[in-house]
């Protein structure tokens, strides 16, 4: 007995149902252009077209967890932080292992403040590529936040072995340090910010508040005057540089 070819099938199918059928290699050659063209699209911030892109995807599979994903990083891009939680959660569970998929949902709770959630995204992320430097900093910088203050100690303490280029570590473990009242290992810790990177700005006003902590006026006033000439006229310089420095050199704080 012959068997029917597989055109004759799709055909009958299609006569069947009424609906036109889709052979599944085309598709598939379909779904990986579409994947491939909104990623490019998204990197751009042509959120618009990426998600025409994706949404042809998810038509033809509504699990799929990479548009998944990229829909998340769509509307982590147009600031809906809420539906992108939704779904790069959804495809995290399924990509446990990819770092990006991991590190967008960290970005996207950071945005709602759910600092704890983020250090956990942002802990995946740098499990899945422990070289990468820049998400364990994001994860220690969430701990912090998060007030784990132990946790984010140890988590920038890794990073600093593996990534001393991740640019803010040495001055973020500061942070932690002075947090922890543990001032003059802070102080170390700013200076070798600053060997590492001559430019961090935000090394010499952590510095500046631990000599403030030590009553250390005049070193204070020195490394919040640094940082104002590097930095004059930001939000924090003026709400909180300059303040600081004008509270130091009032008659009452002589």
């Amino acid at each position: 007995m012959l068997r029917p070819s597989l055109a004759l099938v799709l055909l009958l199918a299609s006569a069947c149902t009424n609906k036109p059928v889709v052979d599944p290699v085309e598709q598939a050659n379909q779904t990986k252009k579409d994947l491939a063209n909104a990623e490019i699209r998204i990197k751009d911030g042509k959120y618009k077209e990426a998600e025409e892109m994706l949404n042809r995807v998810l038509a033809a599979d509504p699990t799929n967890p990479a548009a998944m994903a990229g829909m998340g990083r769509v509307r982590l891009g147009d600031k809906q932080y809420d539906a992108a939680v939704v779904l790069l959660e959804q495809a995290a569970a399924k990509l446990t292992d990819d770092a990006t998929v991991q590190a967008s949902l960290g970005e996207a709770y950071k945005k709602l403040e759910r600092h704890a959630d983020a250090a956990n995204a942002y802990g995946a992320a740098f499990k899945a590529d422990p070289n990468n430097g820049n998400y364990g900093l994001e994860q220690g910088q969430a701990l912090r936040r998060a007030k784990q203050f132990d946790a984010a100690e140890t988590v920038l303490r890794e990073v600093a072995k593996v990534d001393k280029q991740a640019e803010f570590v040495f001055t973020e473990l500061g942070d932690v340090l002075r947090e922890q009242g543990k001032l003059d290992e802070a102080l170390k810790t700013y200076m070798k910010a600053l060997i590492e990177h001559a430019g961090d700005k935000t090394a010499h006003a952590g510095a500046a508040q631990v000599y403030e902590l030590q009553n250390n006026s005049a070193k204070a006033i020195d490394e919040w005057s640094t940082y104002i000439r590097m930095d004059c006229c930001s939000e924090f310089s003026e709400n909180v540089a300059k303040k600081h420095m004008k509270a130091l050199q009032s008659p009452a704080a002589g």
